[in-house]
């Protein structure tokens, strides 16, 4: 069985066309009335559409954490980043360390790390995963697309070079194209800082850019978890 585009590329495809279709005649419009306002117009949908690229990533990584929670793979599949985040995070282990590190109770410590060690041995020799796998808690501070929050954000799910295995998709430097998306974003959004000479060509060519860049992501993150994580066919048909 082979890659199938996942529900959220399709969703944000979907969402793209019609970006393009809507802005389109309103562009032609504000260009033969001798409208000053054609560049902002062009700005404002742009910041809309790299927002349909922040909906894209949280879905993907929802529909992906689902799937591991729905069918999960064996204790020795689980990529070690991802487990490790898991535990870490539903096990309070960072709270319970700074617990440690105001009152010196070593024993409460000792019993926590004792605690969460059994369940990952039961785990381990067959048991069920400890603990569902929350969507919001590997999204936490991370869902933004920016070039800082993308590795970090994969690293939670286990793929520990995502500009890699994105680029290596698709053929493209994955890090420079979404640095310049995101770069463009900011200074309008921030700023309102659209461009000198910025046109309806120019932002077509970054919608484009937008879609290569998560057809390579989509890809990427697809040919990681089923290489050796769990089957295609079981990825497919939650995924897609």
């Amino acid at each position: 069985m082979t890659y199938r585009r996942t529900r959220a590329r399709r969703e944000f495809e979907i969402q793209l066309d019609n970006v393009v279709r809507e802005l389109r005649p309103l562009h032609g419009f504000a260009v033969r009335s001798g409208n000053r306002g054609g560049p902002r117009l062009l700005g404002a949908y742009y910041v809309f559409a790299y927002a349909q690229l922040e909906v894209y990533i949280k879905s993907l990584v929802e529909d992906s954490l689902n799937t591991f929670n729905v069918s999960p793979p064996p204790f020795d599949k689980w990529p070690d980043t991802m487990l490790a985040y898991l535990l870490h995070r539903s096990e309070n282990l960072g709270g319970e360390y700074r617990r440690f590190g105001i009152d010196d109770d070593e024993g409460a410590l000792l019993a926590k790390v004792a605690q969460t060690a059994r369940k990952v041995a039961i785990w381990g020799r067959g048991g069920a995963v400890p603990t569902a796998a929350q969507a919001s808690a590997f999204l936490d501070k991370k869902k933004y697309p920016s070039p800082n929050n993308l590795p970090q954000l994969f690293r939670r799910l286990g793929i520990r070079q995502i500009w890699a295995d994105v680029s290596r998709a698709g053929r493209l430097n994955s890090e420079f194209i979404l640095t310049s998306l995101n770069d463009l974003r900011t200074g309008i959004a921030h700023e309102g800082n659209v461009p000198t000479g910025f046109g309806f060509a120019d932002f077509l060519d970054r919608i484009d850019q937008m879609r290569r860049f998560v057809a390579a992501l989509d890809r990427g993150v697809s040919k990681h978890f089923c290489s050796g994580i769990m089957p295609r066919n079981v990825w497919n048909a939650a995924m897609t």
